[in-house]
């Protein structure tokens, strides 16, 4: 990358679609390259795209958002099935003013929202990113205790005391305003219930996914698998390999010659979008593939 190029400038906005009101960040500027838009994964909110961000936005317009109901979006607690997920972005991306086929990128289980949502529009979109995504096929029982877990958070998150000498524990301004941002959002009772509302759907968002990328008719697009590599100790060998080969055979029943998979070995889940170095890694393999997509050569 040029680290000559001067820094993006993003804008933040509240785009009204119905009920809700979606928190959305643009930045970068219109070039060859498609739009990149980013799906974050369960719960999770802008701040985790800082770094992905930063690197896309100095060669093309970039787009992340929050879920309906997610952070600072606003509106009841709705639907989070994909169908309905999908409708809503779409309408975001045309509230937003972005026309023709872009780059999505989904994290996580915005993983399998993605997937569904480039199945069933596949003219809207240019070429598919998944970083280390949901499989469809991981059936992973739920933590009994998770709920109650998050509503205690919740309730230490609305004290003042927690509002502000936690974020201090951080090193830099950028970490505490992400921990004070983490903070406020956990202290919106309609986060939780949203993000509870998303683990509990997961099998079923599975199911729906797994049912339009297996039809017989269901399009091949230009298709990018990054799996994290630093794996947690407490999952089991054989999840491992079950997530692995997963995310091989969806990066093989991409569109040839651009889909590939690869592993950022000493990235964890979470670290290839939060971590700096991590995170401008995952940049430049999206940029690189949008430049293959896009070029003449691949036409």
């Amino acid at each position: 990358m040029n680290s000559s190029l001067e820094p993006a400038v993003f804008q933040e906005q509240m785009l009204p679609l119905g009920p809700h009101r979606l928190h959305a960040r643009m930045g970068g500027r219109a070039s060859a390259l498609p739009t990149v838009v980013l799906e974050a994964g369960g719960g999770s909110t802008l701040p985790v795209w800082r770094a992905v961000e930063a690197g896309l936005a100095a060669h093309t317009r970039v787009l992340s958002y929050e879920r309906a109901s997610i952070g600072g979006s606003r509106g009841p607690v709705g639907s989070v099935q994909a169908p309905v997920v999908a409708e809503r972005l779409a309408a975001l991306l045309q509230a937003a003013g972005i026309t023709g086929p872009v780059i999505l990128v989904g994290h996580s289980l915005g993983g399998l929202y993605s997937r569904y949502y480039a199945a069933t529009r596949p003219d809207s979109v240019a070429g598919l990113v998944l970083l280390d995504p949901t499989p469809e096929d991981l059936h992973a029982p739920p933590v009994r205790w998770v709920p109650a877990l998050l509503w205690l958070l919740h309730g230490l998150a609305r004290l003042p005391p927690v509002q502000g000498l936690l974020p201090l524990l951080k090193r830099t301004p950028a970490e505490r305003d992400t921990r004070r941002a983490e903070i406020r959002t956990l202290a919106q009772p309609g986060h939780v219930r949203t993000l509870l509302a998303e683990m509990h759907a997961r099998p079923a968002i599975q199911a729906e996914v797994a049912r339009v990328t297996g039809a017989a008719d269901a399009p091949r697009l230009p298709t990018l698998v990054i799996s994290a590599g630093n794996r947690p100790p407490s999952m089991p060998p054989e999840m491992l390999r079950g997530v692995r080969r997963n995310h091989q055979l969806t990066a093989a029943a991409g569109l040839p010659p651009h889909s590939r998979h690869l592993c950022i070995e000493d990235a964890t889940h979470m670290s290839l979008l939060t971590d700096a170095q991590h995170g401008a890694s995952v940049a430049a393999q999206v940029l690189d593939f949008a430049r293959q997509i896009t070029s003449p050569r691949s036409a």
